[in-house]
């Protein structure tokens, strides 16, 4: 069920860093938290472990990205507000330790483990 204003108040209390907003598209109360990891790779490993989070709690916020920036939104769309569902995931959120340097390196070094072979020779007639 949504929560009352003063539940809404109360609960905010529990979290870390997040603010109270109304979404710009949605026009519903949502709770919003920003980060700027030191990288790329810092950042694109937070988006994987709330998105982790999300399906795990089958709860799934507006996540941000851009570069090393982040920003997440999250409000439940059944009740058109807050519930108890958005400050589970929020203070799940909090709970996350930051990756490491080497654990983001480890990461990228993964990631681009393809056939270096599949890559053309030549550059493409529009590249140059």
């Amino acid at each position: 069920p949504k929560l009352e204003p003063t539940d809404v108040h109360l609960a905010m209390t529990t979290l870390s860093g997040w603010t109270l907003d109304i979404h710009p598209q949605h026009h519903t109360a949502c709770l919003s938290k920003s980060w700027t990891l030191p990288n790329f790779e810092m950042a694109v490993a937070r988006f994987n472990q709330i998105a982790q989070l999300a399906k795990a709690q089958d709860h799934h916020p507006e996540v941000l990205s851009s570069y090393t920036h982040l920003q997440v939104r999250i409000w439940t769309h059944d009740v058109a507000g807050l519930s108890h569902k958005d400050f589970t995931l929020a203070q799940a959120i909090d709970q996350l330790s930051t990756p490491s340097i080497e654990e983001s390196n480890r990461a990228q070094k993964n990631t681009f483990k393809g056939n270096k072979q599949s890559l053309p020779s030549k550059p493409c007639k529009a590249c140059g």
